[in-house]
Order: C-alpha cells, then structure tokens, then sequence
C-alpha cells in the first residue's frame, strides 16, 4: 500500500487502497484470469500475429521486471506482440499485455516504451475495467465479454462500425467504456511512474512519451495514434504528468542496448521493402556508426540473403560481445544461410549451455536442424520446450511440422490441434483432435490426454461463444 510522504525525490506519495477482490464486487481475480484468457485466444484469431522469439523474450523480460516492481497482485502476464505499424499498446483484464511492434518504432528509447507498459500494468493493478462496470452497475461475465470484444477492434482497427459487428447490439453501450475515465488514466500516470522508478527507471520518459504521441496527433489529425483511441490524451494529463516527474530525483539514465537492437528489428519488420532499408541502413552506418546501427545492417543483409556479408559486418559486434544472446542468434543464421548448419547448431548448443531453456535460442537451434536435415533432433528439443512455453502459437505450429519431417502422424494432428486452439481456430482444432483419436487407440496414456483435450476445447467454445 503506498502512504502519503512529502519526499521530493519520487517515494510513495499517495494513499490508495490495495485492490484485491473487494475492489470489484462482480469479479475475482481467478475469474479475470481465465476470461482473459479466452480473449487472447479470441484476439490472436483475428490479428496478425509477431513470430520473432528475440523480440518475444526482451518484450517479455521487460514487462515482468515492471510487474515485479508495480502494484499488481496477480503477476500471472502473458504477452502478445501484434504485427502493426500504429504506436499502440494495451491490457486486458486476466494479465493479458498487448504491444504492436510499431510502438517500438516511435519509442525514442526503452524507458519510453517501459512507461507506456508501466501505464498498462497501472490499468490491471488498480482493476480498472472492473471498476468502471461495477460504477455501471452492469458487472457480470456477459458484460465484461462484451467489452473484451469491443477492445479486440479498439486494438487492431479503432473502427466504430467494426466494433458494432463484434458487440452486436451491446456496441454502442461499450463504446463509452473502452475510453479509461480522466481519474483511472491519472491514477495509471502516477502509479506507472512510480513503477518505472522502483525498477531504476527514468520516470520522465512517460511525459516525454506523450510528447511523441502529442506530436503524431499534431501531424495526422485525421487519424490518432490506436493508444489514444483507448486513452484519451488531454493538455492537462501531459502537463499533470511533467510535473509530476519533477517530484522524483534526478539521475543518470542509461538506455538499453537490447532495445536499439529490437528496435531495429521492428522497423525491419515493417518495412515494406528490405531492399531499400538495407540501402538506408548503410548509409546511415556511415554518417552515425553505433553498435545498433551495425546490427541493423546485419539483419537487413540477412533478410536479403546476404550471408557473407552479414557474417563480415557481424564480427566485430562478436568480438566485443560474444554472449548477447541478438548476436548469437545472428551468427548462428548466417552460418546456417551459408549451409554450415552443424557449425550454427554447436555454436546454439554451447551458448544453450550457458542460457539453459532461452527461447530464442532453442527456437533458432530447432530451426537450424530442421534445415540441415536432422529434424528429429528438433524435434526432441522443442517437444522439451513446449512444457515450458506451452502457451506458445509459434512453438506449437514449429513443433507440427518436425513432428511430419519425423514421420509422428499423432503428434502432427496433437500440435495443430494446440496451435489452432491458442489461435482461437476451434473448428481446426476440433478436426485435428478427430484425425488423431483413432491414432490413439494403442495408447491409454495419449487416448486419455485427448478425451481431455476434447473437453477443453468445448469449455472453450462455449465460452467463446460470449465474444
């Protein structure tokens, strides 16, 4: 529970209650979970989707080392990356974080991107969505469902007449809601803050985010940035929220290496030809040489089949950091783009070593064998690392296809089944559970995990059927 202080240097200034079930009269926390997590099934159905795993585990390192540092009681986070060049960001009820690659984009450096998730973590820690229907007193499952469904469109599209072909008749009630009140958007701003500096963080990077929103919104009037659409940004709030970042100590901030070069890998991402970036990229080398900047003409080199090249740019970001783990996973795909598959997957094997069960390094090794024809090695491997990340779209549709290369027509139709049903594609799923029941008919063990299977997959629908 924050107290009230007058220290100027940013401790706990404000007195709020600590939100744990009683904070909403209608919902649990169990309750948010699971609906939360249905809806990420419902969301990844319609969005596309970021398969990247170097992204995926620096974006997840990120939020959880701000969850640990924020107010929320329920760290049970799952994150998703959307393939979206609009700066945008959001939290569902359940521990649910959104994040479009875009917004790495705009971001200027990592605290600016920590303050937009320290703002959305402020959002599931004080249960504003709850809060906001039980003032409505219209708290209950349905209601709830219906303003999930409603921020599947808010997140992707912005569109009103989107959002009425999803909510139904319940559309024009929601609408309303999806925009956070002015009390929970500062309430968010201040505890973010806090956030952001009980993780070392540089708690102006919030202001000076909404400054870059400010300034989009200033050149396309026409068309916000999709945050705003959810979290409307007044004169008042960025003036509210630079002082407020006066109050805290002043420091010496350092920015993160790790996301300059994730950076790199979105803007990559979303360009619409890799030629042209790959021109760009090295001419910007030239004029402002950075360690990032090298990186980027790395992947740019990579995604343009340029693997001697790449290799020769690489090797000095390798000889001055031989174990970040970006570096590796570069070294090892250039070696593999070059066919020298058992040299990349050493190299994966001894850096495993070191980072026992890092995904990105257990994805880029399962990739590495797929391609050089030893796809039951890859198998094992990523059949190990689905107990570990069994909530993984990109893990389980790797893991069908090695399962095919292996022969393992039962664990094919298993990991299609897992794929469709993360992405929300039950009917899918319902046919690859049918193909692999008479596969099981000489196993008790598999017969009886896909009965259960089966039965997951109608609570599911069920449930899905409130979307």
């Amino acid at each position: 529970m924050l107290s009230q202080s007058s220290n100027a240097g940013g401790g706990n200034e404000y007195d709020l209650p600590e939100l744990g079930d009683g904070s909403s009269r209608h919902f649990s926390l169990d309750q948010e979970h699971e609906l939360g997590r249905v809806w990420l099934k419902a969301f990844r159905s319609r969005v596309d989707t970021v398969a990247d795993p170097l992204m995926q585990d620096y974006l997840e390192d990120l939020t959880y080392r701000l969850a640990r540092h924020s107010q929320l009681s329920d760290k049970r986070l799952e994150l998703v990356i959307v393939n979206n060049p609009e700066l945008n960001a959001f939290a569902v009820p359940g521990g649910v974080v959104g994040i479009n690659n875009g917004l790495l984009t705009y971001a200027e450096n990592e605290a600016q991107l920590a303050g937009v998730l320290s703002h959305e973590l402020a959002h599931l820690s004080q249960r504003h969505f709850a809060r906001s229907l039980d003032k409505q007193r219209a708290g209950n499952l349905s209601m709830m469902a219906g303003l999930l469904a409603g921020i599947v469109l808010a997140a992707t599209t912005g569109s009103d007449a989107g959002m009425a072909a999803i909510a139904t008749g319940q559309a024009a009630a929601m609408q309303s809601q999806l925009r956070f009140s002015r009390e929970h958007e500062q309430e968010a701003d201040r505890l973010g803050m806090q956030t952001m500096a009980n993780a070392g963080m540089d708690p102006a990077a919030i202001p000076a985010m909404f400054e870059i929103m400010n300034r989009r919104l200033r050149f396309n009037s026409n068309k916000p940035p999709e945050f705003l659409l959810t979290h409307p940004l007044t004169d008042s709030r960025i003036s509210d929220s630079t002082n407020r970042a006066r109050n805290y100590k002043r420091a010496v901030y350092t920015d993160s290496l790790n996301f300059q070069l994730m950076k790199k890998r979105a803007e990559l991402s979303l360009a619409a030809n890799k030629r042209d970036i790959l021109n760009q990229w090295q001419h910007d080398l030239k004029n402002n040489p950075s360690e990032s900047a090298t990186y980027g003409v790395v992947i740019a080199l990579m995604a343009n089949d340029q693997w001697e090249e790449a290799g020769k740019r690489l090797e000095p970001l390798l000889a001055d950091d031989p174990n970040r783990i970006a570096y590796v996973v570069a070294q090892a795909n250039t070696l593999a783009g070059k066919k020298a598959f058992r040299d990349a997957s050493e190299l994966l094997r001894k850096h495993l070593d070191l980072n026992p069960g890092n995904n990105a390094l257990t994805m880029t090794l399962a990739d590495v064998l797929q391609r050089g024809g030893r796809p039951h090695e890859a198998e094992e491997l990523l059949s190990d690392h689905s107990k570990r990340r069994p909530q993984d779209p990109a893990l389980w549709y790797q893991l069908a296809e090695l399962h095919g290369l292996s022969g393992n027509i039962l664990g094919v139709h298993m990991a299609r089944a897992e794929y469709f049903m993360l992405r929300g594609y039950l009917d899918s799923a319902e046919k690859q559970m049918h193909y692999a029941w008479p596969l099981t008919a000489d196993s008790n063990v598999a017969r009886h995990k896909l009965r259960q299977r089966m039965k997951d997959l109608q609570d599911l629908r069920e449930t899905l059927k409130k979307f």
